[in-house]
């Protein structure tokens, strides 16, 4: 699984990059899961459970964990303890993603920003708390991590130069 190429994170990730990572998107998520809670717990576990089987599930389980070579190269993980993801993952794949897979990693995270919306419009501090947090972590993303990411056929990936 060796891949020759150039990455800013490739010998591993800071505690400090690992703390801002772990802290946006848990944050974001667990807001939106307290604001829901308030009106509707059936509503909060469907909310929940979208997240637990989109982000553990489908990420990091068969679309972008098993293609990331940080784990497996390196021995780390951005988004949680690598011995917890190379438990979920279980089987580590160098094929890149299919279009499928693409919109599907692109769904989960729209659908778990976006269901909690109509809970979240009507109560101002959680409503803030959550676009804090998310628009910290998807900026973080997009404009840090994404640049360095390894995983070639993820939809985000914004690295230059990857082979």
């Amino acid at each position: 699984m060796k891949r020759q190429n150039s990455c800013d994170l490739a010998q591993g990730f800071t505690i400090g990059e690992k703390l801002f990572a772990q802290i946006t998107f848990n944050g974001f998520w667990i807001t939106a899961f307290a604001a829901i809670w308030q009106s509707s717990v059936p509503w909060s576990l469907i909310y929940l459970g979208l997240v637990v089987y989109g982000v553990i599930g489908l990420v990091q389980r068969q679309l972008a964990c098993p293609r990331c070579p940080h784990l497996y190269e390196y021995g780390d993980c951005l988004q949680a303890p690598p011995k917890l993801t190379k438990l979920i993952v279980k089987k580590p794949t160098t094929q890149p993603m299919n279009k499928a897979q693409r919109f599907l990693f692109v769904v989960v995270f729209v659908v778990i920003t976006l269901f909690p919306q109509y809970w979240l419009v009507s109560l101002p501090g959680y409503f803030t708390a959550f676009w804090v947090f998310s628009g910290a972590w998807y900026l973080g993303q997009f404009l840090y991590f994404c640049k360095r990411c390894r995983v070639s056929s993820c939809p985000f990936c914004r690295a230059k130069a990857i082979n």
